[in-house]
């Protein structure tokens, strides 16, 4: 019988490198961390937005996009103000250089997309788009309903060496 990959640990691999690299390109050139970037994104499509629309868009829990908008907040990327229909609520747009770094760093983007799928076929990149799509689904519907029978992450039989061949 043939191995089968271990995809769940070349997944996780895979995330770590990426964001590492995007941290430190973003860093340099912008001052921001790719989830920095990300909710500036998320801010500047539809803004003003709640928080809590910043937290679904990147699968964040409320707290740690509180801590994320601060720091954007005291590096003068986004302004937050009060909702004016619900006073409990807040409200975040971008600032002036918010809105320059999100039009500065789509081409560091797309670029960074680019050199991703460098040497890939467009059917290929259809199959790894649906890929990672699926994983993000089956993964959402197994943190909502779990289901013991089909486990998500690596056995706990399989020994560490394993892991990382």
């Amino acid at each position: 019988m043939a191995r089968q990959p271990r995809l769940f640990h070349l997944i996780q691999l895979a995330h770590r490198a990426l964001f590492r690299a995007a941290d430190q390109t973003l860093q340099s050139a912008f001052g921001l961390s790719a989830v920095q970037q990300g909710a500036l994104f998320v801010i500047g499509k539809d803004e003003p937005c709640h928080p809590s629309a910043i937290a679904r868009a990147l699968d964040m829990n409320k707290s740690a996009v509180t801590t994320l908008l601060s720091r954007l907040e005291d590096a003068g990327f986004v302004r937050r103000m009060a909702d004016p229909y619900d006073r409990r609520a807040q409200l975040v747009q971008l600032s002036e250089k918010g809105r320059r770094t999100v039009s500065a760093s789509v081409p560091h983007t797309k670029a960074a997309n680019a050199r991703l799928l460098e040497g890939f076929s467009p059917e290929e990149i259809i199959i790894i788009e649906r890929f990672l799509t699926q994983v993000i689904e089956r993964s959402s519907r197994a943190s909502s309903t779990p289901d013991k029978s089909t486990p998500l992450t690596p056995s706990t039989k399989e020994s560490h060496h394993d892991h990382n061949q």
